[in-house]
């Protein structure tokens, strides 16, 4: 079982995603977050496989989340899961530790596959990304 945490602003999208990837058996979702702050607790608890992070969160964003847990949490895989598609986002999450970058319009074509791939320890970059 790959054990993800959820960390996005937005309640619909949290809720969604789970409903999209507790339908996978492989797949169970520990836990949700609403902020970069919350994400870098949750992770301390829960000790997941994958955190699925949005970037634009406050009080901590999804890029200072993510140096945080990928330093303290070397083992714990981050994932991007933005709309934004500029190479400088995509540069800026991989510089903090993520390993995989997924645009938020293609979550049903890319997530699952980004999950996977990363949990293997390979790194994946959404189909329609700027590279």
């Amino acid at each position: 079982m790959i054990k993800v945490v959820i960390a996005d602003d937005h309640a619909e999208i949290r809720n969604a995603w789970a409903l999209f990837l507790q339908s996978h058996e492989n797949i169970i979702v520990l836990g949700e977050c609403a902020n970069g702050e919350e994400a870098i607790r949750k992770v301390n608890e829960l000790l997941p496989d994958v955190v699925l992070m949005d970037i634009n969160m406050k009080p901590v964003s999804g890029i200072e989340a993510t140096q945080k847990i990928s330093a303290d949490h070397p083992d714990v895989k981050v994932i991007c899961v933005s709309f934004h598609t500029s190479p400088l986002y995509i540069k800026k999450m991989m510089d903090a530790g993520a390993r995989g970058y997924v645009f938020k319009y293609a979550v049903a074509e890319d997530l699952i596959k980004a999950i996977d791939e990363v949990y293997k320890g390979n790194i994946f970059i959404g189909k329609g990304l700027a590279r």
